[in-house]
């Protein structure tokens, strides 16, 4: 009993994180939630060997006070043995003062190959559904509104489980960018209350992540909480063309951000499971122009096919 209070103290800890630290989140731009990319437990290496369909949401809040509610749902199957496939299609909402948007954000797509063992190889790709260019009134929004970072992405990752750890390491590295307008100069005196960074023509840089996670199984196995720690490091300065033509760096927009995450599963049975996560940084890149989100909850719920 005192063992399970320990782990539920644990979880609820968590989530007062995300409640009190103000800065970036897991950067995702796509492959933090890559399905072998992800934490492992127990629950996710048995279903692995199945069919399954995940519905879920999340909620977060981006830079400028902007809320992001983001709906998905995702297939993941088997191909032999060895390989797997996984497709997960996004929606999002973001609302704040200068406007509210809405629409489909990007689709994900991957392939794992299990290499030996625990090991597994990641193949993936990020394709959006906008080119992050939605305007209001005329004028392009800044990227804390834009449903999708508007890249085409390439993700490349291994994952390793073991009995207490599983570890994964991973690549997204753009090869298509946006076409996103924003400067700030463009905007009447006295609508920008925020210090907004321009982003017309932006390009964006590749991220590298690593993720250690730790599961914890209580309650007859029927709970799994997994805490994870989860450093993503931003692998150069992004750049934007000003109001003159020229295309400048975005200065302090390489670096690292140092993320926590906690995730708490629920077996209902064989073939149906639940699980809360929620995620926030202890360390965050001094400049985020992508305007990703500054913390996360979520919920999903996957069913067996």
């Amino acid at each position: 009993m005192r063992r399970n209070l320990k782990y539920i103290a644990i979880f609820i800890f968590g989530i007062n994180i995300c409640g009190l630290v103000y800065s970036q989140g897991c950067s995702d731009a796509g492959f933090c939630t890559v399905p072998t990319l992800k934490t492992i437990s127990k629950i996710d290496s048995a279903v692995r060997m199945m069919n399954y369909m995940k519905l879920g949401i999340s909620y977060g809040i981006a830079q400028y006070n902007v809320s992001i509610v983001s709906p998905f749902v995702e297939y993941r199957g088997k191909i032999g043995e060895k390989i797997s496939t996984a497709v997960k299609v996004l929606y999002a909402v973001h609302h704040g003062d200068l406007a509210t948007t809405r629409g489909l954000t990007d689709i994900i797509a991957s392939v794992d190959y299990q290499v030996a063992g625990s090991a597994k190889a990641v193949l993936g790709i990020k394709v959006p559904f906008n080119k992050a260019d939605q305007q209001k009134n005329g004028l392009p929004l800044p990227m804390a509104y834009q449903t999708s970072l508007g890249t085409a992405d390439i993700i490349l990752g291994m994952a390793i489980t073991g009995k207490y750890f599983s570890l994964t390491t991973a690549l997204q590295q753009p090869f298509i960018q946006n076409r996103n307008e924003f400067l700030r100069e463009d905007y009447p005196d006295g609508i920008l209350t925020d210090n907004y960074i321009s982003t017309k023509d932006y390009h964006r840089k590749g991220d590298v992540l690593l993720r250690l996670s730790h599961p914890a199984n209580f309650r007859n196995q029927k709970f799994t909480l997994i805490s994870s720690i989860l450093p993503i490091y931003h692998l150069g300065n992004d750049s934007y063309v000003d109001s003159t033509g020229l295309r400048s760096e975005i200065i302090g927009s390489r670096g690292l951000t140092l993320n926590l995450n906690v995730f708490l599963q629920y077996r209902v049975n064989a073939y149906n499971h639940i699980e809360i996560s929620a995620g926030a940084p202890i360390i965050a890149r001094e400049v985020r122009p992508d305007g990703l989100s500054q913390f996360s909850i979520g919920v999903e719920y996957m069913i067996h096919l």
